[in-house]
């Protein structure tokens, strides 16, 4: 079961890495939107969607690889974790902010 060991990792980071990279995607598309539409509530919204999904994952997927080529000692993983739950809760805000001012301007506009 050790021999496993090593294909589950390249497995776990294939797979942060996909979740980064379609993160991005998402993010750019949010980013997209936001031309299109120049309202507060998008800007919010693109910029809580970047920093959720992509950001976060991609501090996820370098922080595992910095632990695991030993450029960092595995001390910095707790720091790394503190830093993409920080990230996590700062995205969600932003959209949870969005989502606040898009239904104050439904309110106020019809």
């Amino acid at each position: 079961m050790v021999a496993a060991a090593p294909l589950v990792d390249l497995l776990a980071g294939v797979a942060a890495t996909g979740s980064a990279l379609v993160g991005l995607y998402i993010g750019y598309q949010a980013y997209r939107g936001l031309r299109r539409n120049d309202e507060p509530a998008m800007r919010y919204l693109a910029a809580g969607m970047i920093v959720l999904f992509g950001v976060t994952y991609l501090l996820a997927v370098v922080g595992q690889g910095l632990i695991a080529f030993h450029v960092v000692t595995l001390g910095f993983q707790d720091v790394f974790r503190l830093l993409v739950r920080i990230l996590q809760l700062v995205g969600l805000s932003l959209i949870a902010y969005s989502l606040h001012l898009a239904a104050g301007n439904r309110v106020s506009t019809g």
